[in-house]
């Protein structure tokens, strides 16, 4: 188990050729692939997380004829194609007859910096308009719009019911939808 807490929070990149690069992290349980293609003032980018489990060894990357193959070692080992069309976790163990191994190097700065902290959105004024999130509120000149959340005096009192298959009013009792059938949540 101490073994496995080695490889918790690596990360590792290569580069693919033709303008590409493969990132792997592993954070806690997750492994987060971050595939990158550059080529004349363009950038695709492609990335997927996968609950894989702790990474009890590096990962492996293998080229072949039409795909890379990714190689990870945590619970289980798991293999992750990646090639033009996308990047998929495979259900069984991939033939790789004549796949060479890629170098993988290990990266000490993080994939992604975090973003600091935001703070809570200031009213908007426009003019005469005031417009604020919490609770929603518009206002301009002598005109007043406000959506207030529900408080448990309103949830007491009548409010109307739709179903929630196409959209027809219903009464509170009723288990089925008149209009199409559906069975309604009590």
């Amino acid at each position: 188990m101490e073994f496995c807490k080695v490889w918790q929070f690596m990360m590792y990149a290569a580069d693919l050729g033709n303008g590409q690069r493969l990132t792997i992290e592993n954070v806690g349980t997750q492994t987060v692939l971050t595939w990158t293609s550059q080529s004349s003032g363009q950038q695709q980018s492609q990335q997927m997380s996968l609950s894989l489990g702790a990474w009890s060894s590096m990962p492996k990357l293998f080229k072949s004829h039409s795909s890379f193959i990714l190689q990870i070692e945590s619970q289980r080992t798991s293999y992750i194609r990646l090639q033009a069309n996308g990047i998929s976790l495979l259900s069984e163990v991939p033939l790789m007859l004549g796949s060479e191994e890629v170098l993988l190097q290990r990266v000490t700065t993080p994939s992604s910096p975090k973003m600091p902290e935001m703070k809570p959105l200031e009213p908007l004024r426009m003019g005469n308009m005031t417009m604020r999130m919490e609770p929603m509120e518009m206002s301009m000149g002598n005109m007043n719009l406000r959506f207030e959340t529900e408080t448990s005096s309103s949830a007491n009192a009548s409010t109307a019911h739709f179903c929630s298959h196409c959209g027809t009013k219903v009464q509170e009792n009723d288990r089925f939808c008149a209009h199409c059938g559906t069975r309604l949540k009590s």
